[in-house]
């Protein structure tokens, strides 16, 4: 070969753990391999990401929040549109259409991830963004709200994607640049959400918005909402390609034998899945919330905003998500560790909840510019609280045995979907009870929810430490070395 193993200057073998001894995905280091496992010194520099694979993961990660946001703008006009169901009624097909795709994901996912364990990561993504990309495509076609439905439900029967991408960032890292590789996944997820529903708004109804263009086109004239639906399936199209031509498999040896979900679901990982969905509930609470708070009257405790303004503040808010995870976790990680992370940012996450009560609150006595100063605060610093959610998802993959990563992927994917399906609602419905019948001055969503802070800061307390025997480093160097070996093999470099 034309490159020599022993060496410790080989860049293709060095694969370190917390201590830059050995990879660790999932878990720290089996102590039996003559490694010290702990947490990462404050002075290691963590092992370099291979950015080819990260990226390729990030386009295919984009592509669920965006079939699920790029339908946002245009619905409930294609819903109405369809003559069957008034516009007082449209809410509730609205309601069960993005429903009808949360329950049939959540009860397909463990078969996905038993299906990643027994044949691969890279053909159960290629499959789910397939159906992505039919189901989406559909979409645009539809003339019936049973077509609808047909299509949301068919998107969750091929929902594994998010399961299998985030098994995919996990055995792409180790210990010392796990922070960071997760704040890709989270970060791709946020412009996801960002670009679909611009995506959606901008294209849906070509032919009216620009007739001289696409209204000779009887496509667009008859199916005014397949454009947006087309360009979404175009990129999920291309996402796909890519992932199959270079997407590498990581699927581990230890999957030939694959564990019962019995046996995975001890006391331990019990814990940690439920300070999981304890999580995500707080902050898919936060942002169901939020748009909704923002065009609520100032006079009955919101921030009358107009659309345009709510989707600034709303892309604001995403951006500032985006580069706490990007920037700032990564070394909270590195120099706290992620329990302590996790801990100190869900410590303030109570405060931040009661931010959106003061901006109103300045705001009814005539304080506009101490308003949106607050309301600022919370878009800059308010979004730091999703560092909770990804510093949850470390702590679970480091609880993760490597035979049953994917598996805890699906259910931790499938709490999400659970909790998407009713949470965002409920929350909702308290904040239209409360405002309607000004309880607490209409802030006792708020308050709720600054409530619900403070369990996540217990959680944070009493969440499960890291295993430190679930993966051997000598394992992991030869599944290295193997995939090392076919790659040169198959380009002739011997």
């Amino acid at each position: 070969m034309s490159r020599t193993i022993g060496s410790d200057s080989d860049e293709t073998l060095t694969i370190r753990d917390a201590r830059g001894n050995g990879s660790n995905y999932g878990a720290v280091a089996d102590t039996n391999d003559d490694v010290e496992a702990g947490p990462l010194a404050k002075t290691s520099e963590p092992t370099p990401l291979d950015m080819s694979q990260i990226l390729l993961l990030c386009m295919a990660r984009i592509s669920e929040p965006l079939t699920f946001c790029i339908l946002f703008p245009f619905v409930q006009q294609m819903i109405v549109d369809t003559g069957e169901v008034s516009v007082e009624n449209v809410g509730y097909s609205v309601g069960l259409i993005e429903v009808s795709f949360s329950i049939t994901q959540s009860l397909s996912l463990l078969y996905w991830a038993r299906a990643a364990d027994r044949f691969g990561r890279k053909p159960v993504l290629i499959a789910s963004l397939f159906g992505a990309l039919a189901s989406t495509a559909l979409f645009g076609f539809c003339k019936h709200v049973w077509q609808m439905y047909a299509c949301r439900f068919l998107a969750g029967v091929f929902g594994g994607n998010a399961m299998v991408i985030r098994t995919l960032f996990t055995e792409n890292c180790d210990f010392s640049n796990q922070a960071t590789a997760f704040a890709y996944f989270a970060f791709a997820a946020n412009m996801g959400a960002v670009i679909g529903p611009s995506l959606g708004g901008f294209f849906a109804e070509p032919a009216k918005q620009w007739p001289n263009v696409f209204g000779r086109w009887s496509l667009f004239v008859h199916y005014p909402y397949a454009l947006p639906c087309l360009i979404c399936a175009v990129y999920i199209l291309f996402s796909m390609i890519l992932c199959a031509v270079w997407l590498k498999e990581t699927r581990p040896e230890e999957c030939n034998n694959p564990l019962p979900v019995r046996s995975i679901l001890t006391r331990k990982m019990v814990g940690m899945l439920g300070v999981y969905g304890w999580g995500v509930t707080v902050v898919f609470c936060i942002g169901a919330l939020f748009p909704l708070y923002l065009f609520t009257p100032i006079p009955i405790g919101g921030q009358s905003k107009t659309p345009p303004q709510i989707a600034s503040l709303g892309a604001a808010n995403g951006l500032f998500q985006g580069l706490w995870l990007l920037i700032a976790l990564p070394r909270f990680d590195r120099w706290l560790g992620t329990k302590k992370t996790f801990i100190i940012v869900s410590s303030v996450f109570p405060l931040f909840m009661l931010l959106p009560a003061m901006a109103n609150a300045f705001a009814r006595t005539d304080h506009l510019l101490l308003s949106q100063l607050t309301l600022g605060a919370y878009v800059i610093f308010g979004s730091a609280g999703n560092m909770t959610f990804t510093s949850v998802q470390l702590l679970l993959n480091s609880c993760a045995p490597p035979a049953a990563i994917a598996t805890v992927n699906g259910i931790a994917v499938a709490i999400c979907g659970i909790v998407k399906s009713i949470f965002p609602a409920l929350i909702n419905s308290v904040f239209a009870i409360s405002v309607s019948k000004q309880i607490l001055k209409g802030y006792l969503a708020w308050v709720l929810l600054a409530v619900m802070g403070v369990g996540t800061f217990v959680c944070a307390l009493y969440a499960p430490e890291a295993s430190d025997d679930t993966k051997s480093v000598s394992k992991n160097k030869a599944r290295v070395l193997e995939a090392e070996g076919e790659e040169v093999m198959e380009s002739g470099r011997f």
